[in-house]
């Protein structure tokens, strides 16, 4: 498994056209239509990445050996419950190799998830600061990771708090 430590990138609008692109035509060489990857998230996350820039708010990427493998919206807010801001991260959308390639293993698809996660924590001390992160994990292999992620973390009391519930991973750092 090879996992890139990277900060996660912030996407505007130029960058976004160039994931679209690079996305097209990996959806294409599995004889796919771009325009079916990830409905639900595509064009929030789309808007997100042509508006203007929020100092709280934006998409960002995770790039793996120079390619942009996965996108989603991160946010920066005051939650009732917690001390501090907590750092939200949804709409985690791997590119197109991830849906259609039936040679992708678990391996693969945990290494981008930790290159996401580890981006996150970078974010949360450096661009948006917060002592809390959430992550949202939607697909049956995202919880899986998150229910494995936690077990592993909690016995490991790297974090002052890491658990999951139900699609979420909540976290609070020491």
């Amino acid at each position: 498994m090879t996992v890139e430590i990277t900060k996660l990138e912030r996407v505007g609008a130029a960058e976004w056209a160039k994931i679209v692109l690079e996305w097209e035509a990996e959806s294409n060489l599995y004889s796919e239509d771009f325009l079916d990857h990830a409905t639900a998230s595509m064009p929030m996350l789309e808007d997100l990445a042509n508006s203007a820039p929020l100092r709280d708010a934006g998409v960002y990427s995770y790039k793996n050996n120079g390619k942009v493998t996965a996108i989603l919206q991160a946010n920066a807010a005051r939650l009732p419950g917690y001390d501090g801001k907590v750092l939200r991260v949804r709409h985690i959308v791997l590119s197109p190799r991830f849906e259609f390639d039936e040679d992708i293993d678990m391996d693969a698809y945990a290494s981008v998830l930790i290159g996401v996660f580890t981006g996150s924590m970078l974010l949360a001390e450096d661009e948006m600061i917060a002592p809390h992160l959430k992550f949202h994990m939607k697909s049956r292999a995202e919880r899986t990771f998150g229910e494995q992620f936690t077990k592993a973390m909690q016995a490991s009391k790297v974090f002052k708090n890491c658990d999951m519930k139900g699609s979420w991973i909540y976290l609070s750092k020491t």
